[in-house]
């Protein structure tokens, strides 16, 4: 990954006092936030309780600028706030870092708790099971729009900070009794692979149904998220009398039109119950559902595993799993918006004696629930530690295209939902007002809308945190500001999609789950303690091996590493070497001035292995080996280090399995420190010049391949190790290393620059072999 940096921290400053500085950064962000809800708070939306006059707004500038400065402000004042507390305990004495943690934890805690008050009308049912609930009666005049919005703003910072608060008393508990008291033994993670397949499986669809069936019968605005209303909605029937609809329109709605393609059924539970199969609904989490089937039932068993991990010979750039994803999701899009463009009668504007539907307004409200389809998918791939990754054999960086292209269709929904509301606007002859004016204009929605001017705002700082800032060239040489801007963009922008947005939640509910739980998988993951053994540097090259009890690596794996001497915030990935008994060994080069890896570099030149470093994971594929009988490693410069993991575990288990695949390495390198840090691939055996020039056709299979470039000659290399010094001809060598009847049996891995990558991968991809390529460029 390309490390370009903002202006680092100043190494003179130390870590603690800008750690400090994090603490006050946080707490004035707090401070902004709460002066701004506060305001919010005193709207009429929270006062008055009604009968409410022609052309009341319930909100005014003032009191929507508070809540703009407590959207903007809260989230990245939590962030700030854990860190620097955080990076201060973890250079504290033992007792001194217990008290921070402890005291931390509990006001996470007790300003989590604040969503039982405000949300105790609700909490009183828990949520999801008020359908059929008599004991809380709706008031007659009461600022129902406002309860509801501090019930709601209640539970989520019930189920959010209560949550790592209590991470925060776990890891001061992990600091006064040690990792053991937390974490069990060590296994081998290949172990019982269909079986962890299957649970997790099973796991992932229980939680698809529950969220799938709790859709079904709750109000799809989160301002109805009162019992009450959560009761009445349940009792709705869905049905296609647009009479019914229109006299009785607290029994019966009619959310489809009668030429829609596809129509809303009902499950008729009890007359208290009453679950509507809304079609977007079934098509999304049965999209969910038939994706992770079809992948857990590939992915028990060695076939499926292969064939969805083969290149598609038409389109060569994706695998067979990859096009199936493609196909299926697609699919799913275009029942989706088709459903909303042409099936779904919004607000019940089609009846029996009237037809108020608009073609402008079905189409930009079509546009707004296809952007929000997307975004909920957009999150998915980008959770370390998703479930979804074990079920689909992928992981997080395998899956940034997928994050990358859900993204171009978040902005494309986006634009087309602001567009075609402007020009609905210019139809009844009231834009810019319509847009841009505070409160909203009435011939077009109702004034007491308060989404519509706050997302209209965000939704600008959306498009440039997420669309422009995301461009590769900027976001390639200045990855922090894309970075930064890019995760405080998606804390801000969700909660006011969740709020503007009709049944947004209903969509939203798998991927902010996966979320929610990764997060607290990555806090936990990172309370483990580090203990640096020894840190060395040659050239530009530096060797750091570490101790982390908690630590459950496999070979092929990496992990996130933060040094805070040179950032409290940056965390980069490594390919790491196990070395078993929780100790493992990181290769890190260094990319050149004013990046983080040349910092790394002169830190330890400076102090040796006298510095603290953080790690959370492991991240990446857990190979299943002995799915081939060949396996052919590809690496080039330090891209060896992902590759040199594999091929030591694979020849370490061939004492043990003498069936498991044979291993080929070709490595191009020009740097001869490089080649003395990696010298524990080279079997212990009588050493010997080997130089060769060409001609490599005829070399043994189980062998490691050595192209140097450098200007020195690499002597003393044993005699299964061929050194040759002129630049590895990736098309011409590795074809001949195959034949035909292994095609199917042999799996290219490749880690290097991107050139050698794409080469690599065209070789592979016109022979039909299985290809990996392991990469960090995002």
């Amino acid at each position: 990954m390309e490390d370009k940096l903002l202006p680092q921290m100043p190494r003179e400053t130390g870590v603690l006092s800008h750690a400090l500085r994090f603490v006050f950064m946080g707490c004035f962000n707090i401070i902004v936030a709460v002066f701004g809800l506060s305001t919010w708070f005193k709207a009429d939306l929270f006062t008055v309780l009604g009968p409410y006059p022609s052309g009341w707004a319930g909100y005014d500038v003032r009191s929507l600028v508070g809540l703009l400065m407590f959207t903007i402000f809260f989230p990245p004042g939590i962030i700030l706030v854990y860190v620097g507390i955080t990076t201060v305990a973890s250079f504290k004495s033992h007792m001194q870092s217990l008290a921070l943690l402890t005291a931390l934890g509990f006001v996470l805690i007790a300003v989590g708790s604040i969503g039982v008050v405000w949300g105790s009308e609700t909490l009183k049912c828990f949520i999801i099971l008020c359908p059929g609930t008599t004991e809380h009666n709706e008031a007659v005049y009461r600022p129902e729009a406002g309860v509801a919005f501090r019930s709601g703003l209640g539970l989520a910072f019930l189920f959010s900070l209560v949550p790592c608060g209590t991470l925060l008393l776990v890891k001061a508990g992990r600091r006064a009794f040690g990792d053991n008291a937390f974490n069990g033994t060590q296994s081998d993670r290949r172990s019982c692979w269909s079986s962890t397949i299957s649970w997790t499986y099973l796991l992932s669809l229980t939680f698809i149904v529950f969220w799938f069936i709790i859709s079904l019968y709750m109000p799809n605005s989160l301002e109805s998220f009162l019992p009450m209303r959560i009761a009445k909605n349940a009792m709705i029937i869905s049905s296609h009398n647009y009479t019914l609809c229109r006299t009785e329109p607290h029994r019966y709605t009619c959310p489809d039109f009668p030429w829609s393609w596809v129509y809303t059924r009902n499950l008729i539970w009890s007359d208290s119950l009453v679950l509507k199969l809304y079609p977007s609904n079934i098509f999304f989490y049965g999209y969910m559902l038939l994706l992770l089937t079809v992948a857990a039932l590939a992915r028990c068993y060695a076939i499926g595993r292969k064939f969805t991990k083969s290149r598609n010979r038409t389109f060569r750039g994706f695998t067979h799993g990859e096009m199936g994803f493609l196909f299926l999701t697609a699919a799913m899009l275009a029942m989706f918006f088709l459903y909303w463009v042409r099936g779904h009668n919004y607000k019940g504007r089609y009846n029996d004696i009237s037809d108020n539907t608009i073609l402008s307004e079905q189409w930009f409200r079509s546009f707004g629930q296809l952007s929000i389809a997307f975004l909920s998918l957009c999150i998915l791939p980008v959770s370390r530690y998703s479930i979804m990754h074990l079920i689909l054999g992928t992981s997080w960086e395998s899956s940034i295209w997928a994050h990358k292209l859900f993204g171009y269709g978040v902005l494309t929904g986006t634009i087309g939902h602001i567009v075609g509301w402007f020009i609905r606007c210019g139809e009844v002859g009231s834009f810019p007002q319509c847009a841009f004016t505070v409160p909203v204009v009435e011939s077009i929605v109702y004034r007491d809308d308060y989404t519509i001017p706050l997302i209209t705002v965000i939704s600008l700082i959306f498009l440039i945190s997420m669309g422009v800032l995301s461009v590769e060239p900027l976001r390639r040489r200045c990855y922090e500001l894309f970075y930064y801007p890019h995760i405080t963009g998606f804390y801000v922008m969700t909660p006011v999609v969740l709020w503007h947005a009709a049944a947004a939640w209903e969509f939203f509910l798998p991927g902010l789950t996966l979320w929610l739980v990764d997060w607290m998988m990555r806090l936990y993951r990172r309370g483990s303690p580090v203990e640096v053994v020894s840190a060395v540097t040659c050239g530009s090259f530096v060797e750091i091996c570490f101790r982390q009890a908690s630590l459950r690596a496999s070979p092929g794996q990496y992990v996130f590493v933060n040094v805070p001497d040179l950032s409290l915030l940056q965390w980069h990935p490594f390919s790491v070497k196990c070395e078993g008994k929780g100790y493992y060994t990181l290769y890190v080069k260094s990319m050149g001035e004013n990046t983080w890896t040349e910092g790394l570099l002169s830190l330890v030149k400076e102090r040796g292995w006298r510095f603290t470093i953080n790690v959370e994971g492991p991240c990446g594929h857990i190979f299943k080996l002995d799915d081939y009988k060949n396996i052919i490693f590809v690496a080039g410069g330090i891209g060896i280090t992902p590759c040199a993991s594999l091929y030591s575990y694979i020849q370490d288990q061939a004492a043990v399995n003498p069936r498991g695949p044979t291993v080929k390495l070709l490595w191009s390198l020009r740097d001869a420190e490089l080649l003395t840090m990696m010298s524990y691939l080279f079997c212990e055996i009588d050493a010997v010049e080997n130089y060769i020039t060409s001609a490599v056709e005829e070399l043994p299979f189980e062998s490691i391949e050595l192209f140097f470039t450098g200007n020195d000659r690499v002597r003393c290399m044993p005699t299964s190790v061929v050194v040759v010094h002129e630049r590895l001809d990736v098309s011409t060598r590795v074809p001949q290393l195959i034949r035909k009847e292994d095609v199917r049996d042999t799996l290219i891995f490749v880690c290097g620059p991107p050139t050698l990558v794409e080469v690599t991968r065209n070789i592979a991809n016109s022979m039909g072999v299985s290809f990996h390529e392991e990469v960090f460029l995002l």
